[in-house]
């Protein structure tokens, strides 16, 4: 579990580079411009290859350092022997799929996305025979490493092999198709989305630390298990996010603006009746539920609930007008309210926690983004729209 969090934190190593790959794709495929297309194909994967091989230096080099200050009080001398290849195994498993982002960000670019979850599908069936496999034969933790993450990455070449030899081979990177405009031009934007996506880690990936720092490990079960039970409420949102975004970049470019307004506003009345009928359920029902699937000990107080149904509402909306910013390139604004919002969420958790338990917590992060990013992304959204509407 532990190097599966440092490979979640290092997903952002990609300083963006994947996002910012789907907009460039996508209004190449609005103006039907294939060899603009390989050209940042083609780049991506040279800086994305680049990143891998420092990671790789990097976690061969550093791998002992890094699990001795990750893992201080291992006691078994079979644990120690086998968690320094088992996290060098991870990282370098980590690092070689980092230019394998490019075929699914291609896929989407061209509205395929059904196609990419086809292939992550199989993956991950095939990671968890492997991984099944490992543990019917009693094999170590570098093979429960490889098990959990090795048949994924095996996909992830086959799909790549598979997509640029048959499906779109126009899109083939090539070395003399790299491009330092190009490239410039996928880090001009790139850097934006890394900055929102660690304003996203930071809002998502700390309120269990808060918690078990200030409140006790004890406190973090019925957190995690509420959280986890009304993710269900925006799953929708979720499954229909990667579609949506290369749509709205491609009609953007296109200038089809009449379509992105009225793909926006039902997508909003979707997601906000959808998810409120959803949370209403849940609501109602989620302490019978989590006292049958993970016990009494894991049912929150209602106060809990009812934040968790407010911030899942808020995010079900939240989701229809980033996507929009994220696909169009509006992404200055996102950097900088997204920041104030990582930053006031940790510290409104810090101290509400202290005073409400866990309650407090989820108050912390429903406040910080109303406050600070619900109210001025659809304030970027309207303008946006608006300025579509103009002549």
């Amino acid at each position: 579990m532990t190097i599966a969090s440092v490979l979640t934190f290092l997903s952002i190593t990609d300083f963006g580079l994947a996002a910012s790959l789907t907009n460039a794709l996508g209004k190449a495929q609005a103006e039907n411009a294939h060899d603009v297309g390989r050209r940042y194909v083609s780049s991506a994967l040279f800086m994305l290859s680049s990143i891998a091989l420092i990671i790789l230096i990097f976690g061969s080099a550093f791998a002992p350092r890094i699990t001795s200050f990750l893992f201080p009080h291992l006691q078994s001398p079979l644990a120690r022997a086998e968690i320094v290849p088992a996290m060098t195994i991870a990282l370098s498993i980590f690092a070689l799929n980092l230019p394998l982002l490019i075929p699914a960000r291609v896929l989407a670019a061209h509205q395929e996305s059904a196609l990419a979850n086809l292939w992550n599908m199989a993956g991950s069936l095939g990671n968890l025979v492997a991984l099944l496999g490992v543990i019917w034969f009693r094999g170590g933790l570098p093979w429960l490493v490889f098990g959990c993450f090795g048949f994924g990455l095996l996909t992830n070449i086959t799909c790549a092999a598979w997509l640029f030899a048959f499906h779109k081979p126009w899109l083939s990177p090539k070395f003399l198709a790299i491009d330092p405009a190009f490239a410039k031009t996928l880090f001009g934007d790139g850097w934006k989305f890394f900055v929102i996506g660690i304003g996203w880690m930071i809002n998502w990936q700390t309120d269990n630390m808060v918690i078990a720092h200030f409140l006790g490990a004890a406190q973090v079960t019925p957190y995690a298990v509420t959280f986890s039970l009304f993710a269900l409420a925006t799953g929708l949102q979720t499954l229909a996010y990667p579609s949506l975004w290369p749509a709205y970049t491609e009609a953007f470019a296109q200038r089809d603006f009449e379509w992105i307004r009225q793909t926006v506003r039902s997508n909003f009345k979707f997601s906000f009746l959808s998810t409120l009928a959803v949370v209403g359920l849940l609501s109602i029902f989620a302490g019978d539920i989590i006292r049958f699937w993970a016990g009494a000990v894991a049912v929150p107080p209602f106060s809990v609930i009812v934040w968790m149904a407010l911030w899942r509402l808020m995010l079900a909306t939240l989701l229809v007008g980033s996507c929009l910013l994220n696909a169009t390139g509006h992404l200055k604004g996102m950097t900088i309210y997204g920041t104030i919002t990582a930053l006031l969420n940790l510290t409104l958790s810090i101290l509400l926690a202290r005073k409400y338990g866990i309650t407090g917590v989820i108050a912390g992060t429903v406040i910080a983004y109303a406050v600070a990013n619900y109210i001025p992304a659809f304030l970027e959204v309207r303008s946006v729209l608006r300025k579509m509407s103009l002549p």
